[in-house]
């Protein structure tokens, strides 16, 4: 197998580290689940001490429930990598949050828009009142918009929390933008300095600190656990994964990722509903 013996080759002996995307690369499109075949080729890389990683646009409080049956699952990369959770000691082992300053210009400008505005931090998700109401409009299964209503802590103003975390938070998301306004806030908060925008869905913005990635994040836990990136593989499909792909030594993109995922990309594997990281692990890992 060309791609098998090529992959092999780039990273040495084995594969030590496996980070893997959620939506749209190891969950289903139901945001939720994932195939028993998915499931079963991360419980046979974990029996093989292998190191996986869920990385995730997500906080930790909305990791979906399978992860948590998983046994082996030590850490995770939350909030598009502006934080890194160890599971085992329950505490953050690395943080790259915008400073509450630039938070507070970043809702300053979106105040005339009304839109579903989340603030991720602490492992937590924050929305106001206002804008909660908003989440029945988002274009997702009603389960998962379920999700997300037991998930979110409903606040009257982000200015309290902003004050009682003057070192900032790890992520501001913006669920489901029109495609026109969507445009405009992109390249109003791309010329915005100490900024990163990314997505990881088709019509949300997510906005980070600058220099705070997937990539980023699988850097430094590399360099806490000793593994070179010539032994990762990362498995992503959209613009939010581009810099954890180019991280590794191992990168596979999903059939259905973004033009710019797959660019980033090594190989590519099936789409998420065709066992895609089932494929990518069994040929590269297992």
């Amino acid at each position: 197998d060309r791609h098998r013996v090529g992959c092999r080759r780039r990273h040495g002996e084995r594969v030590q580290l496996v980070a893997l995307d959620m939506d749209g690369t190891v969950l289903l499109d139901d945001h939720l689940t994932v195939t028993p075949a998915v499931r079963r080729s991360i419980e046979q890389a974990l029996a093989k001490g292998v190191t996986v990683v869920p990385a995730t646009g997500r906080v930790a409080a909305m990791l979906p429930k399978v992860f948590y049956e998983l046994d082996g699952i030590r850490y995770v990369i939350n909030s598009n990598g502006a934080s890194v959770w160890d599971r085992v000691e329950n505490r953050v082992i690395y943080s790259n949050p915008i400073p509450a300053e630039t938070v507070r210009q970043i809702l300053q400008i979106l105040e005339p828009y009304g839109l579903l505005t989340q603030i991720y931090c602490g492992g937590n998700i924050y929305a106001e009142k206002r804008s909660l109401a908003r989440v029945v409009d988002l274009p997702f299964a009603v389960e998962f918009i379920e999700n997300i209503r037991k998930t979110q802590i409903e606040l009257d103003s982000f200015q309290t929390l902003l004050e009682e975390h003057p070192e900032g938070v790890e992520k501001l998301n913006l669920a489901h933008v029109e495609s026109g306004l969507r445009e405009k806030l992109w390249k109003q908060f791309e010329a915005m300095p100490g900024v990163t925008v990314v997505s990881s869905a088709g019509s949300n913005i997510e906005l980070n600190r600058d220099g705070a990635s997937k990539g980023d994040a699988l850097h430094h836990l590399c360099q806490r656990l000793q593994i070179p990136p010539e032994n990762v593989m990362a498995v992503g499909d959209s613009g939010n994964d581009v810099e954890m792909l180019r991280y590794a030594g191992c990168s596979v993109a999903m059939e259905n990722g973004t033009p710019e995922a797959k660019a980033a990309a090594k190989y590519r594997t099936a789409s998420n509903e065709q066992d895609g990281v089932a494929r990518a692990i069994e040929q590269f890992v297992l």
